[in-house]
């Protein structure tokens, strides 16, 4: 008995969606390919051989994120149909800029996903790698978040301490209260 061809759900549709393809089916040979794309691409889709029953159309939001494709109904159909693995076009070489698409597809894939850059390069996500970079990030944030705090606010309460602001708080500075001149 033949194995079954490999089902690949392939997020977003764009000028580079034949690239995808050609990487798809020269990567996993024989595999079949639904998307889920934007309106707009059904005659490009065509052109590559995915017929209507092979493709959803996402219109709850201009760009995929994840809670609106649940919300829609389409996740549901997607898992109803049923894929091995799940692929993203990726517009730009990095993926920069495109975390929406990329924690949709981990919605659908939580192990992980493929991308394919514009230039044809195929390239495995996977979630823990992803968490990681993610929270390497959020660590950098943080520490640059104290620094611009510890060097804008540390001097302008040092200079406050220093010269006083009129209540009585400062070194160098000190207020005598009104009506009581006489008195240190």
């Amino acid at each position: 008995m033949p194995a079954r061809p490999e089902r690949i759900l392939l997020l977003r549709s764009g000028r580079h969606l034949s690239v995808a393809i050609d990487v798809l089916r020269r990567a996993y040979p024989g595999c079949h390919v639904r998307a889920i794309v934007t309106p707009g691409t059904e005659a490009a889709l065509a052109n590559e051989g995915i017929g209507p029953a092979d493709y959803f159309i996402y219109d709850a939001r201009p760009q995929f994120d994840a809670w609106p494709l649940v919300t829609s109904g389409l996740y549901f159909r997607a898992l109803g149909r049923g894929y091995d693995r799940v692929a993203v076009l990726w517009l730009d070489p990095d993926g920069s800029a495109r975390a929406n698409v990329d924690r949709t597809a981990l919605l659908l894939s939580p192990a992980g996903f493929d991308a394919i850059t514009p230039d044809g390069q195929l390239l495995h996500r996977r979630a823990w790698t992803m968490a990681a970079r993610e929270a390497r990030r959020a660590i950098l944030s943080l520490a640059t978040l104290a620094c611009l705090g510890a060097l804008l606010y540390g001097p302008a309460r040092i200079a406050r301490l220093l010269k006083g602001d009129g209540s009585g708080a400062g070194f160098c500075h000190q207020t005598r209260p009104p009506g009581n001149p006489g008195n240190p």
